[in-house]
């Protein structure tokens, strides 16, 4: 071959040769880039997974914490009345009063759970359950009377629940007021209400929420 053509020929061969690298090399990096924004797009959801995780969760207790209870009254609707329709135990009643009262501590334990979550985790929609609770107590006369007998296993609770149980204010300070004196040989658990007593009058507004976040946070 001339050397006058060869010399041409290679030039274009090899400039053909750096452009095929090239495109091979290109054809690489969009590969490349493509899954690099895979694998991103799959960390952002993932991520996106674990944040929302907890709040899911924490929907679904929210949700069982108030409907626990249906299947026991699915079972035994003779217990309906005493927690939807204002009625008190009587003698003769076709429930016994202690399924009744088992009711009522099942009922306001799981409220006051559902209350202590609202007051650790703002993610907690305790607002949906608020009105629910608030219900039961003022149609319930079992969950009132447990409440207040056995207020002191409601460390944390009792004192939102006490709110939600009354319409006013004043009813709930009345309410502390028979508790303090109940106390009277129990120096620890008056001082304790005295205290729950001191702060509701303290306060302008006696939110539920607000007062949870006091009793776990005072």
């Amino acid at each position: 071959m001339n050397l006058d053509i060869s010399i041409p020929v290679l030039t274009i061969a090899a400039t053909l040769l750096v452009v095929v690298t090239g495109l091979l090399n290109f054809s690489v990096f969009v590969r490349q880039l493509r899954a690099s924004r895979e694998q991103l797009e799959t960390a952002r959801r993932l991520l996106e997974n674990a944040r929302q995780g907890p709040e899911i969760l924490l929907v679904q207790r929210a949700m069982s914490e108030t409907s626990d209870h249906l299947k026991i009254m699915i079972e035994k609707p003779y217990l309906r009345p005493y927690f939807y329709d204002g009625k008190a135990w009587t003698s003769g009643d076709t429930a016994s009063p202690d399924e009744v009262k088992a009711m009522a501590e099942l009922l306001l334990n799981n409220f006051a759970s559902a209350i202590i979550h609202s007051a650790a985790f703002p993610q907690y929609p305790v607002r949906s359950v608020e009105q629910t609770i608030r219900f039961h107590l003022r149609n319930s006369p079992a969950m009132r009377e447990f409440l207040i007998e056995g207020f002191e296993r409601f460390q944390l609770a009792g004192l939102p629940l006490l709110v939600l149980k009354n319409e006013t204010k004043e009813a709930t300070e009345q309410d502390l007021k028979t508790l303090i004196t109940a106390a009277a040989d129990d120096p620890r658990e008056k001082a304790r209400r005295e205290s729950l007593l001191a702060h509701l009058r303290a306060i302008a507004d006696a939110d539920p929420l607000e007062l949870a976040k006091y009793t776990l946070h005072p």
